[in-house]
């Protein structure tokens, strides 16, 4: 089942963007390519609900979306990582071809992504831009909304 992934932050820069969503399917294509060309994820952590009593050294968590009040944090040095590998991979004459391929397996396993993924090129291409814009905006907290 698709689900809507929201990462909210406070935007330091102006006229910066603060909220981006994307479906969850676009979310689990976003970290993969992100591992494919290079990036080493630090691992996320739940948001504190107040910044003063934050641990320094917080256990780190994966990057599967949880409830609005169980956000996870991904720190500015794993999003501008992140951001660098997509980035990476947008310039790269393979991402069409795993796109391709990434779309063929989820119809022929008739799983619910395959809806999602009918026609990944040009729509997923345009989130990805997007999110790789996001991301080098730094840290940012996400969710799953139904």
């Amino acid at each position: 089942m698709d689900y809507l992934v929201n990462m909210v932050r406070d935007s330091v820069e102006a006229g910066g963007r603060d909220h981006f969503s994307c479906s969850s399917s676009a979310w689990d294509l976003l970290l993969e390519l992100g591992h494919t060309f290079g990036w080493k994820p630090l691992g996320t952590s739940y948001a504190p609900s107040d910044t003063a009593m934050a641990p320094d050294n917080p256990t780190r968590h994966d990057y599967r979306p949880s409830d609005r009040q169980d956000s996870k944090l991904v720190v500015a040095a794993d999003a501008l990582t992140w951001a660098a590998a997509l980035n990476e991979a947008r310039s790269s004459p393979h991402l069409a071809i795993m796109l391709e391929e990434r779309r063929l397996v989820a119809t022929s396993s008739n799983t619910s992504s395959a809806d999602a993924l009918r026609s990944v090129n040009t729509p997923f291409v345009s989130t990805m831009d997007e999110f790789i814009a996001y991301a080098f905006g730094g840290a940012f907290e996400f969710f799953r909304s139904p």
